[in-house]
């Protein structure tokens, strides 16, 4: 593991200028998709830029009150957070980090804000994460349980413990 940031970690509104740098995290992020593949690097962009582009129109129309912010450490953009707060769950819509700021603690530290958020709300948290996804055992780490497969994503949720907490 790295070592810890020593910096402040914010969330800012996505604004139209950010395009550019969301559609760069997005193939960072999507680097262990492409081991396999034998695509020319100009064939990768193109298709990492279509599939960018249908996500971020899927994510509106399917949840069109969600919050969508970049994370920053000192300032500088390093990731992206989308969440739909319901009365009833918390859902975490994207979550993902450039890969230099992985493993740092970060979605971590992140992950563990937005679980003390749910069970403050005693609501539980929910989220689909593709099946090959490395992320995924940041999720099983923190208590998510697998609740069903929809197409290549698993879904996963964290409930919050309803009983009486130790202090």
């Amino acid at each position: 593991m790295l070592d810890r940031p020593r910096g402040q970690v914010a969330f800012r509104l996505i604004h139209d200028t950010d395009r550019p740098f969301l559609e760069y995290l997005h193939a960072t992020t999507r680097a262990w998709e492409f081991e396999l593949v034998t695509w020319e690097e100009t064939e990768k962009a193109r298709f990492l830029k279509q599939q960018f582009e249908a996500q971020d129109l899927s994510y509106q129309r399917s949840f069109p009150k969600a919050n969508r912010h970049i994370i920053t450490l000192d300032g500088v953009d390093i990731g992206r957070l989308y969440l739909d707060r319901q009365d009833d769950v918390l859902y975490i819509i994207e979550f993902s980090l450039l890969p230099q700021y992985q493993g740092r603690g970060i979605g971590t530290d992140i992950l563990r804000s937005l679980l003390n958020e749910a069970h403050g709300g005693k609501v539980p948290v929910r989220l689909k994460v593709e099946r090959l996804n490395p992320a995924q055992r940041l999720y099983l780490r923190h208590g998510f349980v697998q609740t069903g497969v929809v197409g290549h994503h698993l879904a996963l949720e964290w409930r919050p413990q309803l009983g009486p907490r130790e202090v």
